[in-house]
């Protein structure tokens, strides 16, 4: 007898349960069913709404968007109801799917992409190139670039020199501009980059050297290489210039004067070698005189001692 006594009170507690179950459900359609009620009363409207994610910077087409019916009084600020308004404008920010569409999140008409691009506290500077210094047009934005100027350091000697003075800078956009060369408007093509306002004040004076030249960088090369840079002394392998040291100390800095040194200019002629001195300020020291058959020449003498042991 005590079995059919559980089951009784077995089948209580499932009838309970399943009453409540039931009971929450219908709660909860009511709730649904007067809220939508209530929005009838307070009427609804027509607002845009993304049929499908748009990226930021994209134009948007009809078939990414679609129209529903929101209530009224909980309307979005800036919502947009005619597709019309919206076709062809580009997107100054993500929108989700089923996002309603928003004036703020629209690009005014007659403004460019280029400024949403530049994030804050940095500049969008513009720089000439051609087909040599723009790396024969493999350069692309979001390309990674270093750049290097050539010219006089305006020390007042004739001597050229390069640097590089940017390094593993964003390229922005790809351009050209107009100018005018012969009395006739001529297309000169520009790279934009990213840089600080620092680096804009570097850029902009060495625009007025040679023309900018631009190193095309590997996407997974972020390191910055620290160059002397080099003169035209230097590249066709004579002694740099000694730099002079900076020197601080206590709040204040000094700068020593560099050493000169003299030096020896050989000259071959046919089977000839000749050689003439010259002091530290370039001065001729000796005429240009013959070298005896069997002497080795310095450059082969700097390959087998020390370079100190070869200076004049």
């Amino acid at each position: 007898m005590r079995r059919p006594g559980l089951i009784f009170l077995f089948a209580i507690v499932v009838g309970a349960l399943l009453s409540a179950l039931v009971y929450g459900n219908l709660q909860t359609q009511r709730a649904e069913l007067e809220a939508a009620r209530r929005a009838m009363e307070l009427g609804t409207v027509e607002v845009l709404v993304a049929n499908e994610p748009i990226t930021i910077g994209s134009r948007i087409a009809a078939g990414q968007l679609k129209t529903v019916r929101w209530p009224a009084n909980i309307q979005p600020d800036g919502a947009i109801t005619d597709a019309a308004t919206v076709v062809g404008r580009v997107a100054r920010t993500g929108i989700d799917r089923n996002q309603p569409v928003v004036q703020t999140q629209l690009v005014d008409e007659g403004v460019g992409l280029l400024p949403l691009l530049i994030p804050a506290g940095m500049r969008g500077m513009s720089v000439k190139v051609d087909d040599v210094t723009g790396v024969s047009g493999f350069i692309t934005p979001n390309s990674r670039v270093d750049v290097l100027i050539a010219g006089s350091d305006g020390g007042g000697g004739s001597e050229q020199k390069s640097k590089l003075i940017l390094q593993n800078v964003r390229v922005l956009a790809i351009g050209k501009s107009v100018e005018q060369k012969d009395d006739k408007p001529i297309e000169v093509p520009t790279v934009t980059l990213l840089v600080t306002p620092e680096d804009a004040e570097k850029l902009t004076l060495a625009s007025q050297q040679n023309p900018v030249r631009l190193a095309l960088r590997s996407y997974r090369d972020q390191e910055y290489v620290g160059t002397p840079g080099i003169s035209t002394r230097g590249l066709y392998g004579g002694r740099e210039p000694e730099i002079a040291p900076i020197v601080t100390t206590a709040g204040t800095t000094t700068v020593s004067k560099p050493r000169r040194v003299p030096y020896t200019v050989e000259v071959f002629l046919g089977s000839k070698i000749f050689r003439q001195e010259f002091g530290p300020h370039g001065e001729e020291r000796s005429s240009l005189v013959p070298v005896e058959d069997g002497t080795m020449p310095l450059a082969d003498q700097a390959a087998a001692v020390p370079a100190t042991a070869i200076g004049g």
